[in-house]
Protein backbone atom coordinates (compact mmCIF):
# COMPACT_ATOMS: atom_id res chain seq x y z
CA UNK A 1 0.00 0.00 0.00
CA UNK A 2 1.25 3.53 -0.91
CA UNK A 3 1.86 5.44 1.86
CA UNK A 4 -0.02 9.06 1.97
CA UNK A 5 1.80 12.37 2.23
CA UNK A 6 0.92 14.81 4.62
CA UNK A 7 -0.98 17.60 3.50
CA UNK A 8 0.98 20.47 2.71
CA UNK A 9 -0.52 24.23 2.76
CA UNK A 10 -0.31 25.93 -1.15
CA UNK A 11 1.76 28.79 -1.58
CA UNK A 12 0.55 31.82 -0.63
CA UNK A 13 -2.23 30.78 2.32
CA UNK A 14 -1.14 31.71 5.66
CA UNK A 15 -0.48 28.70 7.73
CA UNK A 16 -2.51 28.58 10.51
CA UNK A 17 -1.02 28.98 13.82
CA UNK A 18 -0.05 25.54 15.56
CA UNK A 19 -2.10 24.66 18.95
CA UNK A 20 -0.45 25.14 22.15
CA UNK A 21 1.17 22.73 24.23
CA UNK A 22 -1.31 22.59 26.80
CA UNK A 23 -4.22 22.63 24.18
CA UNK A 24 -2.99 19.76 22.51
CA UNK A 25 -2.41 18.01 26.19
CA UNK A 26 -5.74 18.95 27.30
CA UNK A 27 -7.21 17.43 24.08
CA UNK A 28 -5.20 14.59 24.38
CA UNK A 29 -6.39 13.49 27.36
CA UNK A 30 -10.15 14.17 26.82
CA UNK A 31 -9.56 11.61 23.95
CA UNK A 32 -7.72 9.45 25.63
CA UNK A 33 -10.24 9.51 28.66
CA UNK A 34 -12.75 9.04 26.41
CA UNK A 35 -11.29 5.82 24.22
CA UNK A 36 -10.40 4.57 28.09
CA UNK A 37 -13.79 4.62 29.11
CA UNK A 38 -15.40 3.96 26.01
CA UNK A 39 -13.48 0.42 26.57
CA UNK A 40 -14.65 -0.12 30.37
CA UNK A 41 -17.92 0.32 29.14
CA UNK A 42 -17.81 -2.14 25.97
CA UNK A 43 -15.76 -4.67 28.72
CA UNK A 44 -18.87 -4.13 30.77
CA UNK A 45 -21.47 -4.55 28.48
CA UNK A 46 -19.67 -7.72 26.24
CA UNK A 47 -17.32 -9.29 28.98
CA UNK A 48 -16.93 -12.25 26.31
CA UNK A 49 -16.14 -10.26 22.81
CA UNK A 50 -12.43 -8.98 23.56
CA UNK A 51 -10.55 -10.00 19.97
CA UNK A 52 -7.03 -10.68 21.15
CA UNK A 53 -5.59 -12.54 24.27
CA UNK A 54 -3.38 -10.19 26.40
CA UNK A 55 0.26 -10.56 26.46
CA UNK A 56 2.13 -13.09 28.84
CA UNK A 57 3.46 -11.40 32.27
CA UNK A 58 6.74 -11.34 33.95
CA UNK A 59 7.17 -13.81 36.56
CA UNK A 60 9.48 -12.08 39.37
CA UNK A 61 9.62 -14.14 42.21
CA UNK A 62 8.14 -17.72 43.13
CA UNK A 63 7.99 -18.90 46.88
CA UNK A 64 7.01 -22.11 48.43
CA UNK A 65 5.05 -21.68 51.59
CA UNK A 66 4.78 -25.20 52.84
CA UNK A 67 1.62 -27.31 53.72
CA UNK A 68 -1.79 -26.09 55.01
CA UNK A 69 -2.09 -26.34 58.20
CA UNK A 70 -4.88 -28.21 58.71
CA UNK A 71 -7.11 -30.32 61.36
CA UNK A 72 -5.44 -32.78 63.40
CA UNK A 73 -7.24 -35.48 62.28
CA UNK A 74 -6.19 -35.25 58.63
CA UNK A 75 -4.09 -37.53 57.54
CA UNK A 76 -4.61 -36.24 53.78
CA UNK A 77 -6.85 -34.42 51.48
CA UNK A 78 -7.27 -33.34 47.36
CA UNK A 79 -8.60 -31.13 45.00
CA UNK A 80 -8.22 -28.35 47.20
CA UNK A 81 -10.76 -25.26 45.89
CA UNK A 82 -11.62 -22.55 47.66
CA UNK A 83 -14.17 -19.04 47.62
CA UNK A 84 -14.10 -16.12 49.53
CA UNK A 85 -17.64 -15.50 51.61
CA UNK A 86 -17.84 -12.53 54.02
CA UNK A 87 -14.95 -12.34 55.74
CA UNK A 88 -14.07 -15.94 55.63
CA UNK A 89 -12.53 -18.03 52.84
CA UNK A 90 -14.30 -21.77 51.96
CA UNK A 91 -12.86 -24.49 51.22
CA UNK A 92 -13.53 -27.90 49.86
CA UNK A 93 -12.11 -31.18 49.10
CA UNK A 94 -12.25 -34.39 47.86
CA UNK A 95 -11.21 -37.88 48.71
CA UNK A 96 -10.10 -37.37 52.85
CA UNK A 97 -8.02 -39.51 54.81
CA UNK A 98 -9.16 -39.35 58.99
CA UNK A 99 -6.65 -40.60 61.28
CA UNK A 100 -7.17 -41.97 64.84
CA UNK A 101 -9.23 -44.01 63.59
CA UNK A 102 -9.35 -44.01 60.12
CA UNK A 103 -11.97 -43.25 58.10
CA UNK A 104 -12.29 -42.45 54.54
CA UNK A 105 -14.60 -39.41 53.26
CA UNK A 106 -15.10 -38.89 49.52
CA UNK A 107 -15.70 -35.22 50.10
CA UNK A 108 -15.35 -32.37 53.13
CA UNK A 109 -15.08 -28.95 53.56
CA UNK A 110 -13.39 -26.02 55.58
CA UNK A 111 -13.72 -22.83 56.82
CA UNK A 112 -11.20 -19.88 58.25
CA UNK A 113 -11.02 -16.44 58.66
CA UNK A 114 -7.12 -16.87 57.97
CA UNK A 115 -7.35 -14.28 54.74
CA UNK A 116 -3.35 -13.61 54.80
CA UNK A 117 -1.42 -16.36 52.90
CA UNK A 118 1.86 -14.89 52.90
CA UNK A 119 2.92 -17.06 56.34
CA UNK A 120 0.62 -19.85 54.83
CA UNK A 121 -2.88 -20.58 55.59
CA UNK A 122 -4.45 -22.28 58.35
CA UNK A 123 -7.67 -24.10 58.23
CA UNK A 124 -8.92 -26.55 60.99
CA UNK A 125 -12.64 -26.13 61.04
CA UNK A 126 -14.53 -29.18 60.49
CA UNK A 127 -17.26 -28.33 57.87
CA UNK A 128 -18.03 -24.90 55.51
CA UNK A 129 -19.73 -23.28 58.26
CA UNK A 130 -16.57 -22.89 61.07
CA UNK A 131 -17.83 -25.82 63.06
CA UNK A 132 -14.40 -27.28 65.55
CA UNK A 133 -15.56 -30.78 65.70
CA UNK A 134 -13.67 -34.03 66.24
CA UNK A 135 -13.06 -34.72 62.55
CA UNK A 136 -14.19 -33.59 59.04
CA UNK A 137 -17.34 -34.49 58.12
CA UNK A 138 -19.65 -35.09 54.69
CA UNK A 139 -20.46 -32.19 52.83
CA UNK A 140 -22.62 -33.33 50.03
CA UNK A 141 -24.77 -35.38 50.71
CA UNK A 142 -26.57 -38.45 49.75
CA UNK A 143 -29.58 -39.23 48.26
CA UNK A 144 -31.91 -41.99 49.70
CA UNK A 145 -31.42 -44.21 46.30
CA UNK A 146 -27.45 -43.30 46.66
CA UNK A 147 -27.72 -44.49 50.42
CA UNK A 148 -29.48 -47.53 49.15
CA UNK A 149 -26.96 -47.97 46.64
CA UNK A 150 -24.56 -48.94 48.62
CA UNK A 151 -25.99 -50.89 51.67
CA UNK A 152 -27.19 -52.95 49.37
CA UNK A 153 -23.85 -54.10 47.76
CA UNK A 154 -21.92 -53.91 51.16
CA UNK A 155 -19.20 -56.44 50.92
CA UNK A 156 -20.15 -58.45 53.99
CA UNK A 157 -23.78 -58.85 52.24
CA UNK A 158 -22.82 -60.53 49.32
CA UNK A 159 -19.75 -61.73 46.61
CA UNK A 160 -18.92 -60.87 43.41
CA UNK A 161 -20.01 -64.22 42.10
CA UNK A 162 -23.46 -63.54 43.40
CA UNK A 163 -23.69 -59.68 43.11
CA UNK A 164 -21.68 -58.11 39.74
CA UNK A 165 -21.80 -54.51 41.96
CA UNK A 166 -20.52 -55.97 45.35
CA UNK A 167 -18.36 -53.88 47.52
CA UNK A 168 -19.41 -50.41 44.95
CA UNK A 169 -20.22 -47.23 46.39
CA UNK A 170 -21.58 -43.92 45.65
CA UNK A 171 -19.06 -40.95 45.47
CA UNK A 172 -19.34 -37.36 45.30
CA UNK A 173 -16.09 -35.13 44.14
CA UNK A 174 -16.49 -31.83 44.75
CA UNK A 175 -14.87 -29.84 41.73
CA UNK A 176 -14.79 -26.02 41.11
CA UNK A 177 -16.55 -23.78 43.76
CA UNK A 178 -18.39 -20.15 43.54
CA UNK A 179 -19.71 -17.93 46.09
CA UNK A 180 -22.89 -16.02 44.95
CA UNK A 181 -24.11 -14.07 47.84
CA UNK A 182 -26.93 -12.26 46.51
CA UNK A 183 -28.76 -15.42 47.57
CA UNK A 184 -26.80 -16.25 50.99
CA UNK A 185 -25.22 -19.13 48.89
CA UNK A 186 -22.39 -20.33 47.78
CA UNK A 187 -22.36 -23.41 44.67
CA UNK A 188 -20.17 -26.34 44.25
CA UNK A 189 -19.86 -27.96 41.13
CA UNK A 190 -19.14 -31.75 41.61
CA UNK A 191 -18.89 -34.91 40.08
CA UNK A 192 -20.82 -38.53 40.68
CA UNK A 193 -19.01 -41.63 40.47
CA UNK A 194 -19.36 -45.80 41.61
CA UNK A 195 -16.10 -47.39 42.53
CA UNK A 196 -15.08 -50.02 44.62
CA UNK A 197 -16.81 -52.56 42.58
CA UNK A 198 -15.69 -56.03 41.70
CA UNK A 199 -12.75 -55.77 38.62
CA UNK A 200 -14.08 -55.34 35.21
CA UNK A 201 -17.59 -54.34 36.35
CA UNK A 202 -18.88 -50.61 35.90
CA UNK A 203 -17.81 -49.39 39.50
CA UNK A 204 -14.29 -51.51 39.47
CA UNK A 205 -11.36 -49.77 40.58
CA UNK A 206 -10.65 -47.13 43.52
CA UNK A 207 -11.23 -44.73 40.96
CA UNK A 208 -13.93 -45.99 40.01
CA UNK A 209 -15.82 -44.30 36.84
CA UNK A 210 -17.83 -41.14 36.24
CA UNK A 211 -21.63 -41.10 36.03
CA UNK A 212 -22.08 -37.12 35.92
CA UNK A 213 -22.18 -33.79 37.27
CA UNK A 214 -23.92 -31.40 39.04
CA UNK A 215 -24.58 -28.47 41.30
CA UNK A 216 -24.63 -28.32 44.91
CA UNK A 217 -25.95 -25.79 47.31
CA UNK A 218 -24.35 -24.22 50.38
CA UNK A 219 -27.12 -22.04 52.06
CA UNK A 220 -24.96 -19.63 54.15
CA UNK A 221 -28.37 -18.54 56.26
CA UNK A 222 -29.60 -22.22 56.97
CA UNK A 223 -26.40 -23.67 57.15
CA UNK A 224 -27.67 -26.70 54.98
CA UNK A 225 -25.90 -28.23 51.76
CA UNK A 226 -28.59 -29.38 49.50
CA UNK A 227 -28.42 -30.53 45.96
CA UNK A 228 -30.07 -28.93 42.76
CA UNK A 229 -32.31 -30.71 40.44
CA UNK A 230 -32.39 -29.99 36.66
CA UNK A 231 -35.32 -29.04 34.91
CA UNK A 232 -36.72 -29.28 31.61
CA UNK A 233 -34.31 -32.54 30.73
CA UNK A 234 -34.35 -35.69 30.22
CA UNK A 235 -33.74 -37.19 33.73
CA UNK A 236 -29.78 -39.01 33.39
CA UNK A 237 -29.70 -42.37 34.42
CA UNK A 238 -27.20 -43.67 37.52
CA UNK A 239 -26.52 -46.73 38.62
CA UNK A 240 -28.99 -46.35 41.69
CA UNK A 241 -31.68 -44.98 39.37
CA UNK A 242 -32.77 -41.71 37.47
CA UNK A 243 -30.56 -38.99 38.72
CA UNK A 244 -32.55 -35.95 38.02
CA UNK A 245 -29.68 -34.05 40.37
CA UNK A 246 -27.25 -34.88 37.64
CA UNK A 247 -27.05 -31.99 34.96
CA UNK A 248 -24.33 -33.43 32.28
CA UNK A 249 -23.51 -36.86 31.88
CA UNK A 250 -19.92 -37.89 32.51
CA UNK A 251 -18.44 -37.81 28.96
CA UNK A 252 -19.86 -33.84 28.86
CA UNK A 253 -19.42 -33.01 32.66
CA UNK A 254 -18.92 -29.33 33.46
CA UNK A 255 -17.00 -28.80 36.99
CA UNK A 256 -13.08 -28.00 36.04
CA UNK A 257 -13.27 -24.30 37.01
CA UNK A 258 -16.13 -21.95 37.06
CA UNK A 259 -16.73 -17.64 37.92
CA UNK A 260 -19.06 -15.53 38.01
CA UNK A 261 -19.42 -12.78 35.45
CA UNK A 262 -22.96 -10.22 36.22
CA UNK A 263 -25.52 -12.75 36.50
CA UNK A 264 -24.01 -15.19 34.48
CA UNK A 265 -21.92 -18.74 35.80
CA UNK A 266 -19.36 -19.73 33.72
CA UNK A 267 -18.33 -22.83 33.94
CA UNK A 268 -15.10 -25.18 31.75
CA UNK A 269 -15.72 -29.21 31.65
CA UNK A 270 -15.91 -31.43 28.92
CA UNK A 271 -12.26 -31.88 29.18
CA UNK A 272 -9.61 -33.71 27.53
CA UNK A 273 -6.73 -31.48 26.68
CA UNK A 274 -8.68 -28.51 26.60
CA UNK A 275 -11.98 -27.87 28.03
CA UNK A 276 -15.15 -26.26 26.89
CA UNK A 277 -17.16 -23.84 28.22
CA UNK A 278 -20.67 -23.51 29.38
CA UNK A 279 -23.05 -20.78 30.96
CA UNK A 280 -26.12 -20.22 33.12
CA UNK A 281 -27.94 -17.48 34.78
CA UNK A 282 -26.75 -17.90 38.41
CA UNK A 283 -30.14 -16.86 39.36
CA UNK A 284 -31.94 -20.00 37.78
CA UNK A 285 -28.89 -22.67 36.95
CA UNK A 286 -31.46 -25.38 37.52
CA UNK A 287 -33.39 -24.95 34.20
CA UNK A 288 -31.25 -26.95 31.41
CA UNK A 289 -32.68 -24.49 28.39
CA UNK A 290 -31.27 -21.74 29.56
CA UNK A 291 -27.67 -22.95 29.48
CA UNK A 292 -25.55 -21.79 26.25
CA UNK A 293 -22.21 -23.21 24.78
CA UNK A 294 -19.16 -21.49 23.39
CA UNK A 295 -19.23 -22.01 19.89
CA UNK A 296 -16.05 -20.13 18.85
CA UNK A 297 -15.62 -16.85 17.54
CA UNK A 298 -17.42 -15.06 14.60
CA UNK A 299 -15.86 -12.42 11.99
CA UNK A 300 -15.35 -9.55 13.84
CA UNK A 301 -13.67 -11.43 16.80
CA UNK A 302 -16.69 -11.79 18.81
CA UNK A 303 -17.85 -14.98 21.10
CA UNK A 304 -20.41 -16.80 19.53
CA UNK A 305 -22.87 -19.05 21.87
CA UNK A 306 -25.52 -22.05 21.27
CA UNK A 307 -27.40 -24.02 23.06
CA UNK A 308 -27.18 -27.07 21.47
CA UNK A 309 -24.03 -28.92 23.52
CA UNK A 310 -22.97 -30.59 20.06
CA UNK A 311 -21.90 -27.62 18.22
CA UNK A 312 -19.84 -26.25 21.33
CA UNK A 313 -15.79 -25.65 20.61
CA UNK A 314 -13.13 -26.15 23.13
CA UNK A 315 -11.98 -22.55 24.94
CA UNK A 316 -8.67 -23.32 26.98
CA UNK A 317 -6.33 -25.80 28.47
CA UNK A 318 -7.02 -28.49 30.72
CA UNK A 319 -5.28 -29.19 33.97
CA UNK A 320 -5.27 -32.50 36.00
CA UNK A 321 -8.52 -32.55 38.27
CA UNK A 322 -9.32 -28.88 37.47
CA UNK A 323 -7.91 -25.69 36.56
CA UNK A 324 -9.03 -22.11 37.84
CA UNK A 325 -9.82 -19.18 36.36
CA UNK A 326 -9.63 -16.05 38.16
CA UNK A 327 -9.54 -11.97 37.51
CA UNK A 328 -6.37 -9.72 37.85
CA UNK A 329 -7.35 -6.51 37.81
CA UNK A 330 -3.87 -5.11 37.39
CA UNK A 331 -3.11 -6.79 34.42
CA UNK A 332 -7.05 -6.31 33.32
CA UNK A 333 -6.94 -9.56 31.97
CA UNK A 334 -8.12 -13.05 33.01
CA UNK A 335 -5.95 -16.36 34.15
CA UNK A 336 -6.33 -19.86 34.05
CA UNK A 337 -3.84 -21.79 36.03
CA UNK A 338 -3.62 -25.74 36.20
CA UNK A 339 -1.26 -28.84 36.68
CA UNK A 340 -1.34 -30.25 33.47
CA UNK A 341 -1.54 -34.09 33.70
CA UNK A 342 1.90 -36.29 34.68
CA UNK A 343 3.48 -32.63 35.20
CA UNK A 344 4.94 -30.95 38.14
CA UNK A 345 5.15 -27.59 36.17
CA UNK A 346 2.58 -25.03 37.25
CA UNK A 347 1.33 -23.27 34.62
CA UNK A 348 -1.11 -20.68 33.14
CA UNK A 349 -2.62 -18.62 30.14
CA UNK A 350 -3.90 -15.32 30.09
CA UNK A 351 -7.23 -14.29 28.99
CA UNK A 352 -9.20 -11.08 27.65
CA UNK A 353 -12.46 -12.91 29.02
CA UNK A 354 -13.51 -15.78 30.45
CA UNK A 355 -14.05 -17.22 26.99
CA UNK A 356 -10.96 -15.93 26.05
CA UNK A 357 -8.96 -15.15 23.58
CA UNK A 358 -6.35 -16.92 25.41
CA UNK A 359 -2.74 -16.82 25.20
CA UNK A 360 -0.75 -19.92 24.89
CA UNK A 361 0.08 -21.76 28.05
CA UNK A 362 3.80 -20.35 29.92
CA UNK A 363 5.47 -21.93 33.00
CA UNK A 364 4.37 -20.49 36.00
CA UNK A 365 6.59 -22.23 38.90
CA UNK A 366 7.80 -25.85 39.13
CA UNK A 367 6.45 -27.88 42.03
CA UNK A 368 7.76 -30.04 44.87
CA UNK A 369 7.07 -33.51 44.58
CA UNK A 370 9.45 -34.85 47.27
CA UNK A 371 11.23 -36.97 44.97
CA UNK A 372 8.36 -38.86 43.79
CA UNK A 373 5.46 -39.28 41.27
CA UNK A 374 3.70 -36.20 40.10
CA UNK A 375 1.92 -33.86 42.00
CA UNK A 376 -1.93 -32.74 40.88
CA UNK A 377 -4.53 -30.41 41.40
CA UNK A 378 -3.07 -26.78 41.46
CA UNK A 379 -5.91 -24.16 42.12
CA UNK A 380 -5.57 -20.20 42.25
CA UNK A 381 -7.27 -19.15 45.41
CA UNK A 382 -7.97 -15.48 44.70
CA UNK A 383 -9.25 -14.32 47.92
CA UNK A 384 -5.49 -13.90 48.93
CA UNK A 385 -4.47 -12.03 46.47
CA UNK A 386 -2.82 -8.88 46.63
CA UNK A 387 -1.33 -5.83 44.96
CA UNK A 388 -4.44 -5.67 42.68
CA UNK A 389 -3.72 -9.79 41.55
CA UNK A 390 -0.43 -9.09 40.87
CA UNK A 391 0.41 -11.25 44.01
CA UNK A 392 -0.75 -15.12 43.72
CA UNK A 393 -1.32 -17.99 46.07
CA UNK A 394 -1.66 -21.53 44.23
CA UNK A 395 -2.33 -24.51 45.95
CA UNK A 396 -1.76 -28.35 44.54
CA UNK A 397 -1.75 -31.95 45.71
CA UNK A 398 1.64 -33.44 46.58
CA UNK A 399 0.95 -36.88 46.14
CA UNK A 400 3.95 -38.40 47.77
CA UNK A 401 2.84 -36.72 51.61
CA UNK A 402 -1.05 -36.66 50.94
CA UNK A 403 -0.18 -32.46 51.46
CA UNK A 404 -2.31 -29.43 50.42
CA UNK A 405 1.15 -27.02 49.59
CA UNK A 406 1.33 -23.74 48.93
CA UNK A 407 2.74 -21.33 46.35
CA UNK A 408 3.09 -17.51 46.53
CA UNK A 409 3.94 -16.02 42.64
CA UNK A 410 4.67 -12.51 42.15
CA UNK A 411 3.60 -10.77 38.28
CA UNK A 412 5.21 -8.05 37.16
CA UNK A 413 2.71 -5.43 35.31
Amino acid sequence: MRAELPHRPKRGRPVPHPLSRRTLAVVAGLVAGFLVGTVVAWRVLHPDDDGRAPSIPEIVGTTELGPLRQHPRVNGRDNGQSTRYGDRSLWVFGDTVVREPWKFISSTGAATTDLRASDGITITTTDVFGANGAEPVDLLPYSPSEKAFTKKHAKERCTPKSDPNCGAQIGLWPGAIVADPERDRVLVLYSKLCRQGPENSRCSGPLGHGLGTGIAVIDMKTRRVTRLAARDESVLQSVDGPDPTMFFPHETGYTAAAVVVDDQLYVYGDCDSRCHLARAPIDDLADRSRWQFYAGRDGSGAAKWTADQDDSATNLSAGSAGNSVVRVPALDAWLNVYLPPLSNTLTAQMGASPAGPWSRPFAVAETDNAGAGTNYAGFAHPEYAEQDGLVQYFSYYQQATYQQRLIRVEFDD
